[in-house]
């Protein structure tokens, strides 16, 4: 243990390091997030340019059924045009032949039944070549009805999957981040205790002086019901302390460490009298600090808070 004299400015040191460092780090998984939040900002835009897309292959997907619609539709109409045409034709045949002679009725009508032969056999063909292009349309149709479908099933696998890893990962890091933070706190917990009283007291042999005013309690280390502190973890501490007599009478305490004397403070004479302690321990869990004296004396104080006991980590 090492005995100084005077005040000391480590705990604001300590509390400025501490406060130094929670704010980088915290500047870093802010930094950390922002970078993420930007990621999921490029991520959705290439979901909303898919988005913007399949629209658009749905649009070009209906243009072409419809010029495939609109091209049987011509198909038809010139079928049936030409069927008119042909009829047209076949009409002014009959009435020619029915106006020629008797002697010419056999030679215009084989012709005549060539023409009508050859007339069915166009009919059929358009009609083969109506069905066949029905087929082909119904058939592009399915195609095509099929292909939106499995589209449609791969896009949405494709960012139901890129979904789960985004939140996977985000998760991931928040865990990682959350668990370094506490790590970090784990390593570097502030204990600090600030007590004082406010009334004179009366001390006998192997008491303390009870300090029933807090002002802080960082670490529930001191107890002002006994006038101890209780070293919640170990380290290397500060402890200080301010003491007052009663005015003309002598005044001896000592800082006691689990119960042993070290420390002692000594004022004498006319008027009131002020001791100080300004210690640095290296306490175990559990350790005991207190203010106590081996004889009999009184203490001093009042509603100015003349006796102070306090400590702080540093290491």
């Amino acid at each position: 243990m090492i005995v100084t004299s005077g005040s000391s400015s480590i705990g604001s040191d300590s509390e400025s390091l501490m406060s130094c460092s929670k704010f980088h780090f915290e500047e870093k998984v802010l930094e950390k997030l922002i970078r993420l939040e930007h990621k999921m900002e490029l991520n959705e835009e290439k979901i909303k340019r898919w988005e913007y897309a399949f629209p658009s292959k749905l649009d070009k997907m209906e243009e072409a059924i419809k010029q495939t619609e609109i091209f049987v539709e011509t198909v038809r109409e010139n079928q049936l045009h030409e069927l008119s045409r042909l009829n047209d034709s076949y009409h002014e045949i009959v009435e020619r032949f029915n106006g020629q002679s008797k002697n010419e009725t056999e030679f215009h009508g084989k012709q005549i039944n060539t023409m009508l032969k050859s007339l069915s056999s166009k009919i059929e063909e358009f009609s083969v070549a109506e069905k066949k292009r029905e087929k082909d349309l119904e058939s592009i149709t399915y195609i095509l009805h099929q292909e939106q479908k499995r589209f449609n099933k791969s896009y949405d696998l494709i960012l139901q999957n890129f979904r789960l890893s985004s939140n996977k990962s985000i998760n991931e890091l928040i865990t990682k981040q959350q668990k370094d933070y506490e790590a970090l706190m784990g390593k570097r917990t502030i204990v600090a205790f600030s007590a004082y009283t406010t009334r004179q007291q009366a001390i006998a042999s192997n008491t303390n002086i009870k300090f029933e005013k807090v002002w802080t309690n960082i670490g529930n280390g001191y107890n002002p019901s006994t006038g101890i502190f209780t070293a919640p973890r170990q380290g290397v501490y500060h402890i200080s302390a301010v003491v007052m007599s009663v005015k003309g009478q002598q005044l001896y305490l000592h800082l006691k460490h689990n119960n042993g004397y070290t420390a002692g403070s000594l004022v004498n004479g006319d008027g009131y009298k002020t001791g100080t302690f300004d210690v640095v321990f290296s306490l175990q869990k559990g350790d005991e600090i207190s203010v106590g004296c081996k004889g009999r004396y009184n203490v001093f104080s009042n509603i100015d808070k003349y006796t102070t006991f306090s400590g702080h980590l540093i290491a």
